[in-house]
Protein backbone atom coordinates (compact mmCIF):
# COMPACT_ATOMS: atom_id res chain seq x y z
CA UNK A 1 0.00 0.00 0.00
CA UNK A 2 2.80 2.11 0.74
CA UNK A 3 4.37 2.09 -2.71
CA UNK A 4 0.94 2.67 -4.17
CA UNK A 5 0.49 5.70 -2.34
CA UNK A 6 4.20 6.95 -3.05
CA UNK A 7 4.01 6.21 -7.09
CA UNK A 8 0.52 8.15 -6.90
CA UNK A 9 1.91 10.97 -5.02
CA UNK A 10 4.95 10.78 -6.94
CA UNK A 11 2.46 11.16 -10.42
CA UNK A 12 0.37 14.33 -9.03
CA UNK A 13 3.73 15.81 -8.32
CA UNK A 14 4.80 15.58 -11.63
CA UNK A 15 1.20 17.27 -13.14
CA UNK A 16 1.78 20.48 -11.39
CA UNK A 17 4.26 23.57 -11.66
CA UNK A 18 7.35 23.45 -10.34
CA UNK A 19 7.34 24.95 -6.68
CA UNK A 20 3.48 25.04 -6.43
CA UNK A 21 1.72 24.74 -3.59
CA UNK A 22 0.06 21.80 -4.74
CA UNK A 23 3.87 20.22 -5.85
CA UNK A 24 5.00 20.90 -2.81
CA UNK A 25 2.33 18.85 -0.77
CA UNK A 26 2.76 16.08 -3.21
CA UNK A 27 6.06 16.53 -1.82
CA UNK A 28 5.62 16.16 1.30
CA UNK A 29 3.60 13.25 1.13
CA UNK A 30 6.47 11.57 -0.02
CA UNK A 31 8.93 11.82 2.59
CA UNK A 32 6.33 11.46 4.70
CA UNK A 33 5.49 7.94 3.20
CA UNK A 34 9.57 7.16 3.12
CA UNK A 35 9.47 8.32 6.60
CA UNK A 36 6.84 5.90 7.32
CA UNK A 37 8.49 2.98 5.52
CA UNK A 38 11.24 3.16 7.40
CA UNK A 39 9.20 2.92 10.44
CA UNK A 40 7.36 0.11 9.75
CA UNK A 41 10.99 -1.89 8.39
CA UNK A 42 12.70 -1.09 11.73
CA UNK A 43 9.18 -2.59 14.18
CA UNK A 44 9.49 -5.67 11.74
CA UNK A 45 13.59 -6.02 11.85
CA UNK A 46 12.89 -5.67 15.44
CA UNK A 47 10.30 -8.20 15.93
CA UNK A 48 11.72 -11.14 13.36
CA UNK A 49 14.41 -13.81 14.97
CA UNK A 50 17.40 -12.47 14.28
CA UNK A 51 18.69 -14.94 11.45
CA UNK A 52 23.22 -14.63 11.57
CA UNK A 53 24.62 -16.13 8.23
CA UNK A 54 28.59 -15.65 10.26
CA UNK A 55 31.46 -16.32 8.60
CA UNK A 56 35.38 -15.41 8.83
CA UNK A 57 36.21 -12.15 7.54
CA UNK A 58 38.37 -9.27 7.82
CA UNK A 59 36.92 -6.24 9.60
CA UNK A 60 39.11 -3.88 8.19
CA UNK A 61 37.90 -4.02 4.54
CA UNK A 62 34.01 -3.64 5.67
CA UNK A 63 34.87 -0.97 8.36
CA UNK A 64 36.45 0.97 5.38
CA UNK A 65 33.08 0.40 3.51
CA UNK A 66 31.14 1.36 5.97
CA UNK A 67 32.80 4.57 6.97
CA UNK A 68 32.73 5.57 3.08
CA UNK A 69 28.52 5.12 2.76
CA UNK A 70 28.65 8.12 5.48
CA UNK A 71 31.36 10.12 3.71
CA UNK A 72 28.89 12.55 2.59
CA UNK A 73 26.85 13.25 5.34
CA UNK A 74 29.95 13.61 7.87
CA UNK A 75 31.45 16.25 5.52
CA UNK A 76 28.28 18.57 5.30
CA UNK A 77 28.67 18.70 8.90
CA UNK A 78 32.34 19.00 8.83
CA UNK A 79 32.58 15.90 10.52
CA UNK A 80 36.37 14.53 10.04
CA UNK A 81 36.37 10.82 10.38
CA UNK A 82 39.21 8.82 12.34
CA UNK A 83 39.71 5.00 11.69
CA UNK A 84 42.47 2.86 13.80
CA UNK A 85 42.98 -0.65 13.14
CA UNK A 86 45.31 -2.26 15.69
CA UNK A 87 47.98 -4.27 14.23
CA UNK A 88 46.27 -3.46 10.45
CA UNK A 89 44.18 -6.43 11.23
CA UNK A 90 41.13 -7.36 12.73
CA UNK A 91 39.86 -11.18 11.95
CA UNK A 92 36.39 -12.05 12.96
CA UNK A 93 33.54 -14.39 12.40
CA UNK A 94 30.73 -12.07 11.69
CA UNK A 95 27.06 -11.49 9.45
CA UNK A 96 28.84 -9.11 7.97
CA UNK A 97 25.79 -7.13 6.47
CA UNK A 98 23.85 -7.07 9.67
CA UNK A 99 27.22 -5.86 11.22
CA UNK A 100 27.05 -2.91 9.03
CA UNK A 101 23.87 -2.36 9.46
CA UNK A 102 24.82 -1.92 13.19
CA UNK A 103 27.52 0.35 12.32
CA UNK A 104 25.43 2.42 9.96
CA UNK A 105 23.32 2.94 12.69
CA UNK A 106 26.09 4.07 15.10
CA UNK A 107 27.62 6.08 12.68
CA UNK A 108 24.37 8.42 11.64
CA UNK A 109 23.35 8.59 16.02
CA UNK A 110 27.02 10.44 15.90
CA UNK A 111 26.78 12.49 13.13
CA UNK A 112 23.62 13.83 14.43
CA UNK A 113 24.52 14.51 17.59
CA UNK A 114 27.44 16.87 16.34
CA UNK A 115 25.84 19.80 14.98
CA UNK A 116 29.30 22.01 14.75
CA UNK A 117 31.32 20.15 13.39
CA UNK A 118 33.96 17.20 15.53
CA UNK A 119 35.24 13.77 14.95
CA UNK A 120 33.67 10.32 14.71
CA UNK A 121 36.44 7.79 15.28
CA UNK A 122 36.38 3.83 14.71
CA UNK A 123 39.05 1.81 16.47
CA UNK A 124 38.92 -2.34 15.99
CA UNK A 125 41.29 -4.12 17.61
CA UNK A 126 41.96 -7.04 20.14
CA UNK A 127 40.16 -7.15 23.43
CA UNK A 128 41.02 -9.75 25.73
CA UNK A 129 42.44 -13.09 25.08
CA UNK A 130 39.54 -13.93 22.60
CA UNK A 131 37.60 -11.19 21.94
CA UNK A 132 37.51 -8.30 19.30
CA UNK A 133 36.31 -4.85 20.08
CA UNK A 134 35.20 -2.49 17.82
CA UNK A 135 34.43 1.20 19.10
CA UNK A 136 32.36 3.76 17.91
CA UNK A 137 33.03 7.46 19.44
CA UNK A 138 32.00 11.01 18.75
CA UNK A 139 32.59 14.62 19.96
CA UNK A 140 28.94 15.59 20.30
CA UNK A 141 26.23 16.92 22.92
CA UNK A 142 26.12 13.33 24.80
CA UNK A 143 23.29 11.08 26.27
CA UNK A 144 22.05 12.66 29.61
CA UNK A 145 22.55 10.45 32.34
CA UNK A 146 19.70 9.77 33.21
CA UNK A 147 19.03 8.38 29.44
CA UNK A 148 22.06 6.27 29.09
CA UNK A 149 20.64 3.64 31.00
CA UNK A 150 17.17 3.30 28.62
CA UNK A 151 19.37 3.78 25.35
CA UNK A 152 18.71 0.17 24.32
CA UNK A 153 15.27 -0.01 25.56
CA UNK A 154 12.82 -0.51 22.36
CA UNK A 155 10.85 2.93 21.83
CA UNK A 156 12.83 4.95 24.00
CA UNK A 157 13.66 8.06 21.93
CA UNK A 158 14.18 11.53 22.31
CA UNK A 159 14.47 12.13 18.70
CA UNK A 160 11.41 14.23 17.70
CA UNK A 161 10.69 11.87 14.67
CA UNK A 162 12.48 8.74 16.15
CA UNK A 163 10.87 5.30 16.49
CA UNK A 164 13.25 4.59 19.61
CA UNK A 165 14.16 0.91 17.74
CA UNK A 166 17.52 1.82 16.13
CA UNK A 167 19.50 1.24 19.23
CA UNK A 168 17.53 -1.87 20.36
CA UNK A 169 17.75 -3.55 16.96
CA UNK A 170 22.08 -2.96 17.36
CA UNK A 171 21.22 -4.58 21.06
CA UNK A 172 19.56 -7.70 19.64
CA UNK A 173 22.10 -8.22 16.84
CA UNK A 174 25.50 -7.72 18.64
CA UNK A 175 23.54 -10.03 21.15
CA UNK A 176 22.81 -12.98 18.46
CA UNK A 177 26.79 -12.60 17.87
CA UNK A 178 27.18 -14.09 21.31
CA UNK A 179 28.21 -9.90 22.04
CA UNK A 180 27.95 -7.08 24.04
CA UNK A 181 27.35 -3.58 23.73
CA UNK A 182 28.13 -1.27 26.22
CA UNK A 183 28.04 3.28 25.69
CA UNK A 184 29.56 5.81 27.79
CA UNK A 185 28.64 9.90 27.91
CA UNK A 186 29.72 13.03 29.23
CA UNK A 187 26.90 15.07 27.73
CA UNK A 188 28.21 17.54 26.03
CA UNK A 189 31.46 15.91 25.36
CA UNK A 190 30.47 12.95 23.40
CA UNK A 191 29.35 9.33 23.68
CA UNK A 192 31.96 6.25 22.83
CA UNK A 193 29.59 2.78 22.09
CA UNK A 194 32.12 -0.22 22.74
CA UNK A 195 30.78 -3.29 20.92
CA UNK A 196 33.16 -6.84 22.16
Amino acid sequence: PLSAIKGLASFFAGQFEDGSEAQEAAGVMIQEVDRLNRAITELLEFARPTDLRRRPIELAPLLNRSLKLIEQDAAAKRIRIDLKIEDGTCPARVDPDRLIQCLLNLYLNAIEAMDDGGVLGVDCGPAGAEDLGITISDTGRGIAPEDLGKIFDPYFTTKKTGTGLGLAIVHKIIEAHQGRIEAESVPGQGTTFSIR
